[in-house]
């Protein structure tokens, strides 16, 4: 049986799924067409269909050369303005 917590929990929304540092270039459908804040109701560990491309460059690979997506596109890259 659920107690009140579980049972008021809502589903991850997007932006839940995005680390904390995620460039602001990164763009991808979600951000475009439905919002962050959209409840994701699979078991995905990355926000958005998968499809992912930078604002820098624009393709799916970013001006140092390596792929945009949200996993790698944090502060450690030289192209993240942080």
């Amino acid at each position: 049986m659920k107690n009140d917590a579980e049972t008021k929990r809502k589903n991850p929304t997007h932006r839940d799924l995005c680390p904390p540092d995620l460039c602001p270039y990164l763009i991808f459908k979600q951000v475009l067409i439905h919002g962050l804040d959209e409840e994701v109701y699979d078991d995905r560990d990355q926000p958005g269909d998968g499809y992912y491309w930078c604002q820098l460059s624009f393709c799916e690979i970013g001006p140092d050369d390596e792929l945009a997506e949200p996993r790698a596109c944090t502060a450690s890259r030289s192209c993240h303005p942080g």
